[in-house]
């Protein structure tokens, strides 16, 4: 099921009842990035809650500049801005942990369970599903503006792309039939709604534990590509800034704040 026109974005009047977020909802045919459009939004000044939906990006982004895969028609682009002036700049990584776990809540509507690779990628059963992409501009006394992007495999199939078929997968993949990607939308800026409002309210602690949970990377034996080269070890937990602590052979525990983290399979090298 290929939605391919703009009508899968629109809501009647009530069906969508969220406080923020989904205030306008462009749509958009095909774009370079939904993220990069929404920048320029940003800049100008528009009023959080924005957010813009494309049926294909042709140079959409993952972390540290990947391209990102979406064929027109059977991907959920979306882009959301926010202005979340009341948090400090330290605080800007509970950003990424509310659009993880708002995203992930979504995604379970279709019955699968969804985890996350830490810091934020979407997985079923250690296969990628989808990303975010949190993009915030920072200044010393407050976060002016956020925007939050998402890119999730819905209605293609990951395994048709020799690079990708050992470690990516897509709704319909899972699930053996094709997906709507309108109540998927729905899902996702309800979540987005909620969790936002939550966090603004105080509730910190919740969103960290609710991210924490979902991190199928704690536990296991990991290799990271960090700034400084190649780290190999146990990922031990999680700081409350979103680090990820890892202890190496020698016992010795390093708080990796940004790189790469792979999973490693007994045995490989």
């Amino acid at each position: 099921m290929a939605e391919r026109d703009e009508h899968w974005t629109r809501f009647q009047p009530g069906e969508l009842s969220t406080a923020i977020i989904g205030w306008e909802l462009r749509f958009f045919p095909s774009v370079g990035s939904t993220n990069d459009l929404l920048k320029h939004e940003a800049r100008g000044g528009a009023a959080e809650g924005l957010v813009f939906v494309a049926d294909e990006q042709t140079a959409g982004r993952g972390r540290r500049g990947r391209s990102w895969v979406a064929p027109s028609g059977t991907s959920l682009l979306v882009s959301t801005l926010l202005r979340p002036t009341w948090l400090a700049p330290r605080e800007a990584f509970l950003l990424t942990m509310l659009a993880a776990v708002a995203a992930a809540e979504a995604l379970e509507s279709t019955g699968l369970p969804i985890d996350l690779k830490w810091p934020n990628d979407l997985q079923i059963r250690g296969r990628k599903l989808g990303g975010i992409l949190v993009e915030t501009e920072l200044n010393e006394q407050r976060l002016p503006w956020t925007v939050i992007g998402c890119g999730v495999n819905v209605n293609w199939e990951p395994a048709a792309i020799p690079e990708l078929a050992p470690s990516a997968t897509s709704l319909a993949s899972e699930l053996g039939r094709p997906i709507a990607r309108r109540p998927l939308l729905l899902a996702l800026l309800t979540a987005l709604d909620t969790h936002y409002l939550e966090l603004r309210r105080g509730a910190q602690a919740a969103l960290f534990a609710a991210w924490r949970s979902r991190l199928k990377t704690i536990g296991q034996q990991v290799r990271a590509e960090t700034p400084r080269g190649i780290l190999d070890g146990l990922a031990e937990d999680v700081t409350s800034e979103g680090s990820l602590v890892i202890l190496d052979a020698t016992g010795v525990r390093h708080t990796v704040t940004a790189g790469d983290v792979s999973i490693r399979i007994p045995g490989a090298t």
